[in-house]
């Protein structure tokens, strides 16, 4: 290995093309296109055996020999390049390239050329190496019998050409983080959310160890099973016996239960406690209150009475039961008369006081 004399651009010399093409080496490292866009292969329009090639640059490192450097090749316009009759019994791959001809290494021409290498048929066709001093810009399938060829049967092989100028911004490269996906160290570089790390707004999801602050959930779906957190207070049902407590009950509305009886006996049970029982008979009606070995009411446990009929009705307690009134027999307070209504509170176990319109 020795130093190329003269070097290039010395004033007042002169110097091998070789020389200029190394310098270029010194630039482009790599063969490649120099634009995302450069040298495309479409469908030709209307779709035949033929291909279009857009306009554009290349860079091709030569490959007769070593030290060649780096020739630059340029298309100012679509070029339509016509593919070979395919074959009729097996399908092939040809490829599209880009070759530059340097006499001074081999051949007669000094040229750069757009040209499809034909491929050989076969039942598993494999696309012919790409030539030297050439870049690859498309492989082509060309089926058994096809009479036309389209974008299905077009596979971009153009890569960006590399570069040996050191960066001058800060950022060399991108690396996607926990999260992200893609990246890269060249070209246009995107970043994508990685959904199997990071939710978001499209992806049906599972959060797992997650906390909601203020979260507003604007509809639930009644497909599937919706589960609620306990709540660290005690919901109050409907249907069950509940104890409020700091609550306050604004205009609330207490309609009192109606047990209405018509027979000349009766024994008070838990479900009269809180309702108006009324009694309905011609004769008299004996109302008994039984013991808390037999009714467990609670202490202030309240119970109406309404002699509706005729016949008079009396309370008195059961075995055990101590009941106290302003009634003339105070043990046994009778209704003054009829539509009279009576009180027993429970004032403590077993003690009742019976108020009202008694006699």
């Amino acid at each position: 290995m020795t130093l190329r004399t003269p070097p290039s651009w010395l004033q007042n010399g002169s110097h091998p093309a070789e020389n200029d093409r190394l310098t270029t080496q010194a630039l482009w490292a790599t063969t490649g296109i120099i634009n995302a866009s450069s040298l495309e292969v479409t469908q030709n329009s209307p779709a035949g055996m033929s291909v279009r090639v857009a306009s554009g640059w290349a860079a091709i490192v030569g490959t007769t020999q070593a030290n060649m450097g780096t020739y630059v090749g340029y298309n100012d316009a679509t070029v339509v390049l016509g593919v070979t009759t395919a074959d009729p019994t097996n399908p092939r791959i040809d490829r599209v390239c880009m070759t530059v001809n340097d006499a001074y290494y081999t051949g007669s021409s000094n040229n750069v050329v757009l040209q499809v290498v034909a491929g050989t048929p076969a039942g598993s066709p494999v696309a012919p190496a790409t030539p030297a001093n050439s870049i690859s810009l498309a492989t082509v399938a060309v089926a058994a019998g096809a009479t036309a060829l389209t974008t299905a049967n077009i596979t971009d092989t153009r890569v960006l050409v590399t570069t040996n100028i050191p960066e001058s911004g800060d950022i060399s490269s991108v690396t996607a983080g926990n999260g992200l996906s893609g990246g890269g160290s060249s070209g246009a570089v995107t970043l994508s959310i990685n959904t199997a790390i990071t939710a978001d707004l499209t992806t049906a999801q599972t959060l797992t160890n997650k906390t909601l602050t203020t979260p507003i959930i604007s509809s639930i779906s009644n497909t599937g099973t919706l589960t609620l957190p306990t709540s660290t207070d005690t919901l109050v049902g409907r249907a069950t016996t509940d104890t409020l407590t700091n609550k306050t009950l604004t205009s609330p509305l207490i309609n009192l239960g109606i047990n209405a009886q018509t027979g000349t006996t009766y024994t008070t049970v838990l479900a009269d406690n809180g309702k108006l029982t009324t009694l309905t008979n011609a004769s008299a009606i004996a109302v008994t209150i039984p013991p808390n070995s037999s009714v467990a009411y609670p202490v202030g446990a309240q119970i109406n009475m309404a002699q509706l009929g005729a016949g008079q009705v009396t309370v008195s307690g059961g075995s055990g039961v101590t009941i106290v009134s302003t009634g003339a027999t105070a043990s046994a307070p009778k209704a003054r008369a009829q539509y009279s209504t009576l009180t027993a509170v429970q004032t403590s176990t077993d003690n009742w006081l019976i108020m009202g319109d008694i006699s």
